[in-house]
């Protein structure tokens, strides 16, 4: 008996390791109401990432390319604020997991954000939470798939 549960739990183990990540490339266009547009621009090709957030308002359009290693080291850029970012991105099943320490003003902001996919896959649901003081914020907000 000991050796069977050992075989299954080595069995198990052996078949988690050897998923496929979900696959989050598209064009993502954020549902909102606001005079705010955000689009992402996501490329997945295995366990590198590229994200590119396009932000549009009255004064104009911004725009921010980053690139992640999912399951690897840490990643550090500079926002569209101006602030600096370390951040490491894993993958948990069928999310995305980041994992994010913004440098704000002297302070340091923690940010956990999960992107799932939702229904057919045309939809990115981000959900983030941050600490900032010691009190945390939560938001959720929906991205719908321009291409497929």
């Amino acid at each position: 008996m000991r050796g069977l549960s050992a075989f299954i739990l080595l069995f198990l183990a052996s078949f988690v390791s050897g998923q496929s990540l979900t696959d989050f490339t598209g064009h993502w266009q954020e549902k909102t109401n606001s005079g705010m547009q955000r689009h992402l621009e996501v490329e997945q090709n295995g366990r590198n990432l590229r994200v590119k957030t396009v932000v549009t308002k009255s004064q104009g359009t911004r725009d921010l390319e980053v690139k992640y290693e999912i399951g690897g080291p840490e990643t550090t850029y500079t926002g569209l604020d101006g602030d600096q970012f370390r951040s490491s991105v894993r993958s948990d099943g069928k999310t995305l997991v980041f994992d994010t320490i913004e440098h704000e003003a002297g302070s340091d902001i923690s940010q956990k954000t999960v992107w799932t996919l939702l229904g057919d896959g045309d939809v990115l649901q981000v959900d983030r939470t941050i600490t900032k003081s010691g009190k945390t914020s939560h938001s959720l907000t929906a991205y719908v798939r321009l291409n497929h």
